[in-house]
């Protein structure tokens, strides 16, 4: 005959394991949230910054007399926040696969909106406080946006990115 075994008495970990809920992987916790807006606005303040520094007929070069610089100053900042976008885009399109995607997808759009309206702020006050100064006789002259849909590439160009790399990653789970 068997000895009678005896319960085991120490603790084990209820529900085991394989029954165990799995991790919550949809959420974000604020601290991240809050750290991608305050990239995008640090980033947009730079861009600002440069924009302010390098365009034609801002403060290092050109003529701001010159009616023919005034489209490229507004490029200037249209590129910029191409770069910045295409950056951006791809950070975010390479983590396509960490928990809280859409928070951050949104963050990440809406605070490059928000940066690039802080460019624009920037370049703008740094042009009304150091120069360059426009004239009474040209009133292009003055360093400002003309073209507000510069402004607008950041955001969309971060958009487009995420969006393009989520299409190939969705063909290629249904191709493969």
């Amino acid at each position: 005959m068997r000895p009678r075994q005896q319960p085991v008495t120490g603790a084990s970990p209820y529900p085991p394991p394989v029954y165990a809920v799995p991790e919550d992987r949809t959420t974000v916790p604020p601290a991240g949230v809050l750290w991608w807006a305050g990239i995008t606005l640090l980033v947009g303040v730079a861009m600002g910054v440069a924009w302010w520094l390098g365009a034609p007929a801002g403060f290092l070069y050109g003529d701001r007399l010159r009616p023919s610089t005034w489209l490229l100053r507004d490029l200037t900042l249209a590129a910029l926040g191409l770069v910045a976008g295409l950056v951006l885009g791809g950070v975010v399109a390479a983590r396509m696969d960490a928990p809280g995607l859409v928070p951050r997808v949104v963050t990440v759009v809406a605070g490059s909106a928000l940066g690039s309206l802080a460019a624009v702020l920037v370049g703008e006050g740094l042009a009304l406080l150091f120069g360059p100064h426009g004239t009474e006789d040209s009133p292009g002259s003055v360093f400002l946006l003309h073209s507000p849909g510069a402004a607008a590439i950041w955001p969309a160009t971060v958009a487009l990115v995420v969006f393009v790399v989520s299409l190939f990653s969705l063909a290629r789970t249904r191709r493969g």
